[in-house]
Protein backbone atom coordinates (compact mmCIF):
# COMPACT_ATOMS: atom_id res chain seq x y z
CA UNK A 1 0.00 0.00 0.00
CA UNK A 2 2.77 2.16 1.13
CA UNK A 3 4.70 1.51 -2.19
CA UNK A 4 1.30 2.33 -4.05
CA UNK A 5 0.76 5.82 -2.57
CA UNK A 6 4.44 6.55 -3.30
CA UNK A 7 4.07 5.80 -7.34
CA UNK A 8 0.61 7.82 -7.41
CA UNK A 9 2.09 10.79 -5.35
CA UNK A 10 5.42 10.51 -8.24
CA UNK A 11 3.38 10.48 -10.80
CA UNK A 12 0.97 13.72 -10.10
CA UNK A 13 4.56 15.57 -9.04
CA UNK A 14 5.38 14.66 -12.83
CA UNK A 15 2.28 15.40 -14.34
CA UNK A 16 1.72 19.04 -12.88
CA UNK A 17 5.23 20.46 -14.67
CA UNK A 18 3.84 18.19 -17.50
CA UNK A 19 0.54 19.94 -18.01
CA UNK A 20 2.16 23.69 -17.30
CA UNK A 21 4.74 22.73 -20.41
CA UNK A 22 1.65 21.59 -22.97
CA UNK A 23 -0.41 24.46 -21.68
CA UNK A 24 2.66 26.92 -22.36
CA UNK A 25 3.08 25.05 -26.04
CA UNK A 26 -0.44 25.06 -26.93
CA UNK A 27 -0.80 28.74 -26.32
CA UNK A 28 2.77 30.28 -27.03
CA UNK A 29 4.48 28.28 -29.85
CA UNK A 30 3.47 27.83 -33.28
CA UNK A 31 4.94 24.45 -34.58
CA UNK A 32 7.36 24.68 -37.67
CA UNK A 33 6.72 21.76 -40.40
CA UNK A 34 9.33 20.64 -41.86
CA UNK A 35 10.01 20.82 -45.91
CA UNK A 36 13.06 20.28 -48.22
CA UNK A 37 13.28 23.98 -49.37
CA UNK A 38 11.49 27.12 -47.72
CA UNK A 39 9.84 29.14 -50.40
CA UNK A 40 10.22 32.54 -50.75
CA UNK A 41 7.40 33.48 -52.27
CA UNK A 42 4.10 34.35 -50.11
CA UNK A 43 1.99 32.82 -53.38
CA UNK A 44 3.78 29.36 -53.08
CA UNK A 45 1.26 26.46 -51.37
CA UNK A 46 4.08 24.96 -49.84
CA UNK A 47 3.06 27.06 -47.06
CA UNK A 48 -0.11 25.61 -47.40
CA UNK A 49 1.56 22.49 -45.08
CA UNK A 50 2.40 24.60 -41.97
CA UNK A 51 -0.15 24.93 -39.42
CA UNK A 52 -1.29 28.64 -38.45
CA UNK A 53 -1.39 30.11 -35.34
CA UNK A 54 -2.77 33.27 -33.65
CA UNK A 55 -1.02 35.63 -31.97
CA UNK A 56 -2.30 39.01 -29.95
CA UNK A 57 -0.95 42.98 -31.01
CA UNK A 58 -1.34 45.72 -28.87
CA UNK A 59 -0.12 49.09 -28.88
CA UNK A 60 3.61 50.09 -28.20
CA UNK A 61 2.37 52.60 -25.61
CA UNK A 62 6.09 53.65 -24.53
CA UNK A 63 5.79 56.29 -27.06
CA UNK A 64 4.74 59.70 -27.37
CA UNK A 65 4.93 61.70 -30.96
CA UNK A 66 4.09 65.22 -32.14
CA UNK A 67 1.51 64.00 -33.85
CA UNK A 68 -2.04 64.72 -32.74
CA UNK A 69 -3.93 62.41 -34.75
CA UNK A 70 -1.39 59.40 -34.81
CA UNK A 71 -1.46 59.71 -30.70
CA UNK A 72 -5.46 60.12 -30.78
CA UNK A 73 -5.57 56.40 -33.05
CA UNK A 74 -3.11 54.39 -30.50
CA UNK A 75 -6.10 54.82 -28.10
CA UNK A 76 -8.59 53.10 -30.81
CA UNK A 77 -8.19 49.36 -31.47
CA UNK A 78 -5.76 48.73 -34.06
CA UNK A 79 -4.58 45.40 -35.60
CA UNK A 80 -5.62 42.74 -33.04
CA UNK A 81 -3.60 39.58 -34.10
CA UNK A 82 -1.03 37.94 -36.27
CA UNK A 83 -1.31 34.65 -37.67
CA UNK A 84 1.69 33.18 -38.41
CA UNK A 85 3.39 29.88 -40.32
CA UNK A 86 6.03 28.51 -40.36
CA UNK A 87 8.54 26.21 -42.35
CA UNK A 88 11.99 24.85 -41.82
CA UNK A 89 14.49 23.43 -44.09
CA UNK A 90 17.98 21.81 -43.05
CA UNK A 91 19.31 25.70 -43.65
CA UNK A 92 16.81 28.23 -43.49
CA UNK A 93 13.66 29.29 -40.73
CA UNK A 94 10.87 30.94 -42.72
CA UNK A 95 7.73 33.15 -41.15
CA UNK A 96 4.73 33.45 -42.90
CA UNK A 97 2.72 36.59 -41.42
CA UNK A 98 -1.21 37.62 -42.17
CA UNK A 99 -3.19 40.17 -40.46
CA UNK A 100 -6.09 41.88 -41.36
CA UNK A 101 -5.85 45.76 -43.15
CA UNK A 102 -8.80 47.88 -44.78
CA UNK A 103 -6.72 49.75 -46.98
CA UNK A 104 -3.27 49.16 -49.10
CA UNK A 105 -0.91 52.11 -47.78
CA UNK A 106 2.77 52.02 -49.98
CA UNK A 107 5.18 55.07 -50.64
CA UNK A 108 8.00 55.96 -52.88
CA UNK A 109 11.09 54.76 -51.91
CA UNK A 110 12.45 58.24 -51.26
CA UNK A 111 9.12 59.42 -49.03
CA UNK A 112 10.17 60.50 -45.60
CA UNK A 113 6.77 62.08 -44.44
CA UNK A 114 4.64 59.20 -45.34
CA UNK A 115 3.69 55.93 -43.78
CA UNK A 116 3.64 52.48 -45.21
CA UNK A 117 2.30 49.28 -44.02
CA UNK A 118 4.95 47.55 -42.75
CA UNK A 119 5.84 44.71 -40.46
CA UNK A 120 9.02 43.05 -38.75
CA UNK A 121 10.39 40.29 -36.83
CA UNK A 122 13.20 40.03 -34.10
CA UNK A 123 14.85 37.22 -32.34
CA UNK A 124 17.14 36.83 -29.22
CA UNK A 125 20.56 36.96 -30.54
CA UNK A 126 20.87 34.32 -27.81
CA UNK A 127 18.98 32.39 -25.60
CA UNK A 128 18.47 29.09 -23.93
CA UNK A 129 18.00 27.68 -20.44
CA UNK A 130 19.53 29.72 -17.54
CA UNK A 131 19.22 33.10 -20.05
CA UNK A 132 16.53 35.42 -19.78
CA UNK A 133 14.51 36.75 -22.98
CA UNK A 134 15.39 40.18 -24.24
CA UNK A 135 13.38 43.22 -23.55
CA UNK A 136 10.79 42.93 -26.48
CA UNK A 137 11.36 46.78 -26.92
CA UNK A 138 13.78 45.86 -29.16
CA UNK A 139 16.35 44.37 -26.78
CA UNK A 140 18.45 45.90 -23.92
CA UNK A 141 22.40 46.51 -22.94
CA UNK A 142 22.68 42.32 -21.55
CA UNK A 143 20.29 41.16 -23.92
CA UNK A 144 20.26 41.98 -27.83
CA UNK A 145 17.89 41.25 -30.61
CA UNK A 146 18.35 40.66 -34.31
CA UNK A 147 15.64 42.27 -36.14
CA UNK A 148 13.91 42.22 -39.92
CA UNK A 149 11.95 44.50 -40.92
CA UNK A 150 10.00 45.36 -44.50
CA UNK A 151 7.74 47.88 -45.87
CA UNK A 152 5.28 47.83 -48.62
CA UNK A 153 6.88 50.47 -51.51
CA UNK A 154 5.28 51.23 -54.69
CA UNK A 155 8.22 49.37 -56.71
CA UNK A 156 8.29 46.35 -53.92
CA UNK A 157 9.26 45.39 -50.79
CA UNK A 158 11.55 47.87 -49.04
CA UNK A 159 13.80 45.27 -46.14
CA UNK A 160 16.17 45.55 -43.72
CA UNK A 161 18.19 43.67 -41.31
CA UNK A 162 19.03 45.19 -37.74
CA UNK A 163 20.74 44.49 -34.47
CA UNK A 164 19.96 47.21 -30.95
CA UNK A 165 20.18 46.51 -27.79
CA UNK A 166 17.48 48.84 -26.71
CA UNK A 167 15.25 51.81 -27.71
CA UNK A 168 17.50 54.29 -30.40
CA UNK A 169 19.96 51.63 -30.54
CA UNK A 170 18.22 50.09 -34.22
CA UNK A 171 21.66 49.71 -36.45
CA UNK A 172 21.44 48.06 -39.98
CA UNK A 173 23.22 45.26 -40.99
CA UNK A 174 24.88 46.47 -44.62
CA UNK A 175 24.73 42.68 -45.70
CA UNK A 176 21.86 41.39 -45.58
CA UNK A 177 21.22 37.20 -45.46
CA UNK A 178 17.27 36.81 -44.87
CA UNK A 179 14.70 36.95 -47.65
CA UNK A 180 11.11 39.10 -47.32
CA UNK A 181 8.40 40.46 -49.43
CA UNK A 182 4.99 41.46 -48.81
CA UNK A 183 1.75 41.10 -50.78
CA UNK A 184 -1.47 42.46 -50.18
CA UNK A 185 -5.00 40.94 -50.64
CA UNK A 186 -7.54 43.43 -51.71
CA UNK A 187 -10.46 40.94 -51.67
CA UNK A 188 -9.53 39.53 -48.37
CA UNK A 189 -8.18 42.71 -46.85
CA UNK A 190 -5.38 41.48 -45.69
CA UNK A 191 -1.57 41.22 -45.60
CA UNK A 192 0.73 38.65 -45.66
CA UNK A 193 4.26 39.39 -45.31
CA UNK A 194 7.16 36.03 -45.85
CA UNK A 195 10.59 36.31 -43.75
CA UNK A 196 13.21 33.33 -44.70
CA UNK A 197 16.60 33.73 -42.47
CA UNK A 198 19.34 31.23 -42.47
CA UNK A 199 19.42 28.86 -39.50
CA UNK A 200 22.85 30.42 -38.41
CA UNK A 201 24.05 33.88 -39.21
CA UNK A 202 27.27 35.40 -37.26
CA UNK A 203 26.42 35.81 -33.63
CA UNK A 204 22.90 34.56 -34.10
CA UNK A 205 20.95 31.09 -34.39
CA UNK A 206 17.69 29.69 -34.57
CA UNK A 207 18.21 26.35 -34.62
CA UNK A 208 17.34 25.13 -30.91
CA UNK A 209 14.00 23.47 -30.31
CA UNK A 210 12.07 26.13 -29.18
CA UNK A 211 13.06 29.91 -31.19
CA UNK A 212 11.97 33.27 -29.40
CA UNK A 213 10.32 35.41 -32.04
CA UNK A 214 7.91 38.52 -31.53
CA UNK A 215 6.29 40.37 -34.36
CA UNK A 216 5.23 43.91 -34.90
CA UNK A 217 2.56 45.29 -37.87
CA UNK A 218 2.57 49.21 -38.67
CA UNK A 219 -0.65 50.70 -40.49
CA UNK A 220 0.29 53.48 -42.44
CA UNK A 221 -3.38 54.58 -42.49
CA UNK A 222 -2.98 55.52 -38.86
CA UNK A 223 0.01 57.50 -39.13
CA UNK A 224 1.79 54.31 -37.64
CA UNK A 225 5.86 54.16 -37.74
CA UNK A 226 8.58 54.37 -36.01
CA UNK A 227 7.73 52.99 -32.26
CA UNK A 228 4.03 53.68 -33.05
CA UNK A 229 2.92 50.14 -33.99
CA UNK A 230 1.12 47.18 -32.99
CA UNK A 231 3.74 45.01 -30.90
CA UNK A 232 3.24 40.88 -29.58
CA UNK A 233 5.24 39.60 -27.10
CA UNK A 234 7.78 36.85 -27.11
CA UNK A 235 6.31 34.00 -28.64
CA UNK A 236 8.13 30.58 -29.85
CA UNK A 237 8.57 28.48 -32.84
CA UNK A 238 8.82 24.68 -32.13
CA UNK A 239 10.86 23.22 -34.29
CA UNK A 240 10.53 19.33 -34.75
CA UNK A 241 13.91 18.92 -34.30
CA UNK A 242 16.16 18.95 -31.69
CA UNK A 243 14.01 17.49 -29.23
CA UNK A 244 13.03 20.79 -26.52
CA UNK A 245 15.51 20.92 -23.67
CA UNK A 246 13.35 20.30 -20.66
CA UNK A 247 15.35 22.60 -18.49
CA UNK A 248 14.41 25.81 -21.05
CA UNK A 249 10.80 24.72 -21.27
CA UNK A 250 10.80 24.91 -17.71
CA UNK A 251 12.23 27.97 -17.15
CA UNK A 252 9.42 29.36 -19.74
CA UNK A 253 6.06 28.09 -18.53
CA UNK A 254 5.96 29.85 -15.03
CA UNK A 255 2.76 30.96 -15.06
CA UNK A 256 1.22 27.67 -16.56
CA UNK A 257 1.53 25.66 -13.42
CA UNK A 258 -1.07 25.26 -11.18
CA UNK A 259 -1.35 27.73 -8.31
CA UNK A 260 1.54 29.63 -9.98
CA UNK A 261 -0.78 32.73 -11.07
CA UNK A 262 -3.26 34.02 -8.37
CA UNK A 263 -6.28 35.98 -7.69
CA UNK A 264 -6.60 39.23 -10.61
CA UNK A 265 -9.08 40.77 -8.70
CA UNK A 266 -6.39 41.18 -5.17
CA UNK A 267 -3.79 41.88 -7.69
CA UNK A 268 -5.82 44.87 -9.00
CA UNK A 269 -6.22 45.99 -5.54
CA UNK A 270 -2.63 46.43 -5.38
CA UNK A 271 -1.48 47.84 -8.42
CA UNK A 272 -4.22 50.30 -8.15
CA UNK A 273 -2.84 51.24 -4.46
CA UNK A 274 1.36 51.27 -5.31
CA UNK A 275 1.98 50.19 -9.00
CA UNK A 276 -0.63 53.53 -10.23
CA UNK A 277 2.44 55.78 -8.36
CA UNK A 278 4.83 56.11 -11.40
CA UNK A 279 2.49 53.53 -13.91
CA UNK A 280 -0.59 54.67 -16.07
CA UNK A 281 -3.49 51.83 -15.53
CA UNK A 282 -6.48 51.68 -17.54
CA UNK A 283 -9.19 54.55 -15.81
CA UNK A 284 -5.87 55.84 -13.93
CA UNK A 285 -3.63 57.85 -14.92
CA UNK A 286 -2.68 59.82 -11.87
CA UNK A 287 1.22 59.94 -12.98
CA UNK A 288 2.99 61.97 -15.32
CA UNK A 289 3.30 60.28 -19.05
CA UNK A 290 6.24 59.47 -19.37
CA UNK A 291 7.36 59.28 -15.72
CA UNK A 292 7.58 54.97 -16.18
CA UNK A 293 6.32 52.49 -18.96
CA UNK A 294 2.65 52.70 -19.07
CA UNK A 295 0.79 49.31 -18.28
CA UNK A 296 -2.40 49.44 -19.92
CA UNK A 297 -1.33 46.33 -22.35
CA UNK A 298 1.25 44.84 -20.58
CA UNK A 299 -0.27 41.42 -20.31
CA UNK A 300 -0.23 41.31 -24.44
CA UNK A 301 3.29 42.26 -24.74
CA UNK A 302 5.10 40.79 -21.21
CA UNK A 303 5.30 37.08 -20.27
CA UNK A 304 4.50 36.19 -17.00
CA UNK A 305 7.88 35.45 -15.95
CA UNK A 306 8.95 38.64 -16.97
CA UNK A 307 6.44 40.39 -14.83
CA UNK A 308 7.49 38.05 -11.82
CA UNK A 309 10.85 39.15 -12.44
CA UNK A 310 10.31 43.01 -13.06
CA UNK A 311 8.46 42.94 -9.57
CA UNK A 312 10.73 41.32 -7.52
CA UNK A 313 14.18 42.41 -9.10
CA UNK A 314 13.70 45.12 -11.78
CA UNK A 315 17.10 45.66 -12.37
CA UNK A 316 17.30 42.52 -14.16
CA UNK A 317 16.32 44.21 -17.26
CA UNK A 318 17.03 47.78 -17.56
CA UNK A 319 14.94 49.43 -20.36
CA UNK A 320 15.67 52.49 -22.36
CA UNK A 321 14.19 56.30 -21.19
CA UNK A 322 12.48 56.17 -25.22
CA UNK A 323 12.50 60.00 -25.20
CA UNK A 324 14.68 61.41 -22.76
CA UNK A 325 14.88 65.01 -23.94
CA UNK A 326 10.93 65.07 -23.74
CA UNK A 327 11.18 66.46 -20.51
CA UNK A 328 13.14 69.44 -19.21
CA UNK A 329 13.76 70.93 -15.79
CA UNK A 330 13.36 74.65 -15.96
CA UNK A 331 13.83 75.31 -12.38
CA UNK A 332 17.72 74.71 -13.41
CA UNK A 333 19.52 76.97 -15.18
CA UNK A 334 20.24 76.53 -19.02
CA UNK A 335 23.56 75.68 -20.63
CA UNK A 336 26.00 78.46 -22.71
CA UNK A 337 23.01 77.83 -25.75
CA UNK A 338 19.82 78.09 -23.58
CA UNK A 339 18.85 74.41 -23.08
CA UNK A 340 17.44 73.17 -20.20
CA UNK A 341 18.94 70.25 -18.81
CA UNK A 342 16.59 67.13 -18.51
CA UNK A 343 14.28 66.66 -15.79
CA UNK A 344 15.55 63.27 -13.85
CA UNK A 345 12.66 62.38 -13.00
CA UNK A 346 11.58 61.31 -16.19
CA UNK A 347 14.82 59.24 -16.88
CA UNK A 348 14.08 55.03 -15.86
CA UNK A 349 17.67 54.43 -14.61
CA UNK A 350 20.34 55.17 -12.88
CA UNK A 351 23.50 54.52 -11.13
CA UNK A 352 24.17 53.46 -8.26
CA UNK A 353 27.33 54.25 -5.76
CA UNK A 354 29.73 51.76 -7.88
CA UNK A 355 28.66 53.05 -11.37
CA UNK A 356 25.92 50.59 -12.05
CA UNK A 357 22.97 50.98 -13.89
CA UNK A 358 20.02 50.61 -11.96
CA UNK A 359 16.06 50.79 -12.37
CA UNK A 360 14.31 53.66 -10.34
CA UNK A 361 11.62 50.97 -9.67
CA UNK A 362 11.82 49.76 -6.69
CA UNK A 363 12.21 45.88 -5.67
CA UNK A 364 9.13 44.77 -3.84
CA UNK A 365 10.32 41.27 -2.71
CA UNK A 366 8.61 42.11 0.55
CA UNK A 367 5.53 40.39 -1.52
CA UNK A 368 4.72 36.92 -0.75
CA UNK A 369 4.88 34.22 -3.82
CA UNK A 370 1.09 34.56 -3.49
CA UNK A 371 1.12 38.54 -3.52
CA UNK A 372 3.31 37.96 -6.51
CA UNK A 373 1.06 35.63 -8.56
CA UNK A 374 -2.28 37.93 -7.81
CA UNK A 375 -0.31 40.93 -9.38
CA UNK A 376 0.80 39.15 -12.61
CA UNK A 377 -2.47 37.32 -12.83
CA UNK A 378 -4.18 40.84 -12.79
CA UNK A 379 -1.37 42.53 -15.61
CA UNK A 380 -2.11 39.54 -17.77
CA UNK A 381 -5.53 40.77 -18.10
CA UNK A 382 -4.21 44.21 -19.75
CA UNK A 383 -4.55 44.17 -23.34
CA UNK A 384 -4.92 47.79 -23.95
CA UNK A 385 -8.99 46.83 -24.47
CA UNK A 386 -9.70 48.27 -20.76
CA UNK A 387 -10.56 52.08 -20.88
Amino acid sequence: MRRALLSFALAVTVAVPARANDAFLANEAVPATGVPQVPKTVADKAWGAAVPKAFRVSAQRSVHLNDKRANELLETPGVAEVKVRALVSGAELGLLLEWADETKDVVRTDEVNAFADSAAIEFPRTYGAGKRLPYVGMGDDAMPVHLYMQRATEKGTLGNEYVAAGFGSLTRIPKAQGTMSMEYDGKAKVWRAIFVRPLKVEGSSVAEALVPVAFAVWDGARNERGGYKQLSGWHFVKLPQPAVDPAYLKQLAWGYGAGELGDPAKGQAIAETICVACHHLPGKALAAPGLAPSLANIGVIATPAYLRESIVDPSGVIIHALQPNAHYSKSLPPDKNGAYPNADAFQWSTRDTVGKTVSKMPAFSMYTPEQVGDLVAFLKTLDGTRR
